[in-house]
């Protein structure tokens, strides 16, 4: 059964606040899945999905950098659409922050 968390900072007002991405623990969007809602061109740490991110999507015109470390080091695929399976990318529960913008 998929289990989808909403992750928000409390500091970002709502008006601003983007659906930046989704990521689920499992390939083909299987598994534990959260989706971020934030600020665009802000580094965030993935938390409980730290080294654990096996897919991935972005929403509307937002396009999202993995990162392997945290603080936006060591730069991982560019997520453009729907990832369907990191490892196809090398990148299998590696992601340790993310960073997101518009295109």
């Amino acid at each position: 059964m998929l289990k989808y968390t909403v992750i928000a900072s409390a500091l970002v007002a709502v008006s601003s606040a983007y659906k930046l991405i989704t990521v689920c623990n499992n390939a083909h969007f299987k598994g534990n899945c959260v989706t971020w809602i934030g600020n665009l061109n802000t580094c965030y740490g993935t938390g409980d999905y730290n080294n654990a991110i096996s897919s991935a999507n972005i929403f509307g015109g937002i396009v999202c950098r993995l990162y392997r470390d945290s603080r936006c080091r060591g730069a991982g695929p560019l997520i453009t659409g729907p990832a369907y399976n990191l490892a196809e990318q090398n990148f299998n529960d590696m992601a340790s922050s993310f960073y997101c913008y518009f295109t």
